[in-house]
C-alpha cells in the first residue's frame, strides 16, 4: 500500500479519535472527519465500511499504542521489576498520549456496549489487563506476593493505578508538578503492592 495511503488512514484515525472525544459517537459524522483530514468523504470509505468500523480501527490503534508501553516491562530483570516497570508504564502512556487514555479508559461505556452488541469487531482490553495479570502471577510464584487469586489482585492494582492517572487527567490531584506527581505516583502504588506482599 503506498505510503501517501497509509498517512491518510493514520490521519483518519487521529481525527475520529479527537472528533469522538468531542462529540461522542451519537454526533460522529464520516464527512466531518474528512473535512478535518482535509479528504473528501468518499475517501474515507476506501479505508473504513462505515463508522463503526473507522471507531474500531481508532479502539485497535488506541490499544496498540498502550500494549507497546506496557511491553517495556519484559526487560525488568525480575518479576518485581517488571511490574514496577508495567505500573510505570500506565502512567508514561496517560501522560503522553491523553486522548489514547481517555478514549479507551476514560470513554463512555454505553457507546463501547453498543458497538459489542452490534458486532463491530473493536478489540476489548482484555489482552492489556492479561499482560498485568502474568506479571502479578509471576511475583506470586516468586513468593514478592502473597497467593491469592490473580485476577482480583491484578483489578486492584489496576484500579489504582488508573484512578491515580484519571485524577491526574482530570485536574482533580491540585498542582502538582509532573515531577512531583510521578514521585507521588510510585510512591503510592509501591505502598500498594507492598501491601500485597503480606
Amino acid at each position: 500500500m503506498p505510503a501517501v495511503t497509509e498517512s491518510t488512514k493514520s490521519q483518519l484515525l487521529t481525527q475520529a479519535r479527537d472528533l469522538f472525544l468531542e462529540v461522542g459517537l451519537a454526533k460522529f459524522s464520516l464527512r466531518e472527519v474528512a473535512r478535518r483530514a482535509g479528504v473528501s468523504a468518499p475517501a474515507v470509505y476506501r479505508h473504513f465500511a462505515d463508522k463503526e468500523a473507522l471507531f474500531s480501527g481508532v479502539c485497535n490503534m488506541a490499544l496498540e499504542i498502550f500494549y507497546a508501553y506496557l511491553i517495556k516491562a519484559l526487560a525488568g530483570k525480575t518479576p518485581r521489576a517488571r511490574l514496577d516497570i508495567c505500573t510505570q508504564q500506565y502512567l508514561r502512556f496517560g501522560s503522553e498520549n491523553p486522548r489514547d487514555y481517555r478514549l479507551i479508559f476514560m470513554g463512555d461505556r454505553e457507546t463501547f456496549q453498543k458497538l459489542a452488541e452490534k458486532k463491530v469487531m473493536v478489540e476489548d482490553r482484555g489482552p492489556t489487563f492479561q499482560f498485568l495479570m502474568d506479571r502479578v502471577r509471576e511475583c506470586m510464584d516468586a513468593k514478592i506476593m502473597k497467593e491469592a487469586d490473580v485476577e482480583e489482585t491484578a483489578a486492584t492494582i489496576w484500579a489504582h493505578v488508573h484512578g491515580l492517572v484519571s485524577l491526574r487527567l482530570a485536574g482533580q490531584l491540585g498542582n502538582l508538578t509532573d515531577a512531583k506527581f510521578a514521585k507521588f505516583y510510585a510512591q503510592s502504588t509501591d505502598k500498594l503492592v507492598a501491601g500485597l506482599a503480606h
